[in-house]
């Protein structure tokens, strides 16, 4: 799959990285659509610690509207198919990823997902 690695200050790599599979807690989603954050422009120019929180070396991007493609054999109420937006200081259980969740890569692994709410 196709991702954007966040290497620092105006330093963004494009690669393949192999397709995440999900665990039995785990869902795998297929990105849809993602948008560029201001906190996003900010760390870009500036460097780590100018925005939201940015892994050196992590996925970039966290504004996302994805898709479940796989779910893990444990995981109740979320389902192949179904439209999600990952909240970003959720997604990856540690907040301090929340810019690092991977809105710039084809797939993404959410471990240990939950459904927090329907609409």
């Amino acid at each position: 799959m196709r991702a954007a690695i966040y290497n620092g200050q105006k330093n963004i790599l494009l690669t393949e990285l192999d397709t995440p599979v999900a665990g039995d807690n785990d869902i795998v989603i297929r990105n849809l659509y993602a948008s560029i954050c201001g906190t996003d422009v900010a760390v870009y120019l500036h460097g780590p610690n100018t925005g939201h929180k940015i892994t050196v070396g992590g996925e970039f991007g966290h504004e996302m509207v994805s898709e479940v493609v796989r779910t893990g054999k444990n995981v109740r109420g979320i389902y192949v198919g179904d439209r999600v937006y990952p909240y970003p200081r959720l997604a990856k259980g540690d907040p301090r990823r929340a810019g690092t969740v991977g809105g710039f890569s084809e797939y993404v692994l959410i471990p240990n997902a939950k459904c927090n709410e329907q609409v």
